[in-house]
């Protein structure tokens, strides 16, 4: 048996910022580690952003997180956000990637536009995962002016 989860009741606001290539996206902070068996947060420094499994065996991941999207007419009149679950800082885990995004148009002549969408996204799905694996979820890609907030990642041993 191995559980372990990872959760930020605090409804803080996190600014999705831009990161320089080759490195992925910067990774989701949590602030509250769940109930936990053979899964706990990893060593420092990632001890608030990735989850590391005691023992190899075949893993169901649940992951979401509410996100605010705003969109301007002249600014960013496309705002989106895509998620993936990575394992060990390098592998995107195949199927995890998880999305929103929001458009507007207006008319040439229309006055300025704001809109701002919140809405909570997520993804579940199984893996095998070896011994000292680590978990964390980044962001993929995004546009326009995107923030986070209540993010959770639960993992689960469901076989060896």
């Amino acid at each position: 048996m191995a559980y372990g989860s990872f959760y930020d009741p605090t409804g803080d606001g996190v600014t999705v910022i831009p990161v320089t290539p080759p490195t992925f996206g910067q990774k989701v902070i949590f602030t509250t580690p769940g109930p936990s068996l053979n899964v706990d947060p990893a060593p420092v420094p990632n001890n608030t952003t990735d989850l590391q499994v005691a023992t190899s065996g075949v893993y169901e991941v649940s992951m979401d997180i509410s996100v605010s999207l705003t969109v301007s007419s002249d600014l960013h009149p496309t705002t989106d956000v895509q998620f993936g679950l990575f394992i060990n800082d390098s592998i995107l885990a195949i199927g995890s990637i998880f999305e929103s995004s929001h458009s507007i148009s207006a008319s040439p002549g229309d006055q300025f536009v704001i809109l701002n969408m919140i809405n909570t996204v997520g993804r579940t799905l199984q893996l095998r995962l070896n011994k000292d694996d680590r978990l964390s979820i980044r962001v993929f890609k995004f546009t326009g002016n995107v923030l986070y907030r209540f993010p959770s990642l639960i993992v689960t041993k469901i076989a060896d």
